[in-house]
């Protein structure tokens, strides 16, 4: 269902974590906001956890140089600040998404970095 018929359904699901960056994207656009600022309507949090997710799907379709542009498309300055972020926001694909960044980059200094990452959210490090 597409429109305000769907609106109800949309709203009903702003309590789930999973839904709720995708939900407030919809309800924004829905009530009229330009779709290049609707990103605005996301908490930092709710932004990193719509950055993993989507990572997710690219990843899932092994489309490594998207996956390679995603990641400097972040909203974060740097790579450092984005893992900082992706290690808090608790996504349950994080370590894939992490692995699946650090295995398409082509700088291994950087890819080194988003392994480290991945083994510290794998262990439950920091």
């Amino acid at each position: 269902v597409v429109g305000a018929p769907a609106e109800p359904d949309v709203r009903a699901v702003l309590d789930e974590p999973a839904l709720r960056p995708y939900a407030l994207l919809w309800l924004a656009e829905h009530d009229g906001v330009d779709p290049e600022d609707a990103h605005e309507v996301l908490t930092r949090e709710e932004a990193t956890w719509l950055w993993v997710d989507t990572a997710a799907a690219v990843a899932d379709h092994g489309e490594a140089p998207m996956l390679v542009r995603h990641l400097e498309a972040a909203l974060q300055p740097t790579v450092p600040a984005l893992l900082d972020e992706v290690r808090a926001v608790g996504h349950p694909r994080t370590v894939q998404v992490l692995v699946a960044l650090a295995a398409a980059h082509p700088d291994p200094a950087l890819a080194k970095a988003v392994r480290r990452a991945a083994f510290q959210v794998h262990t439950g490090g920091s």
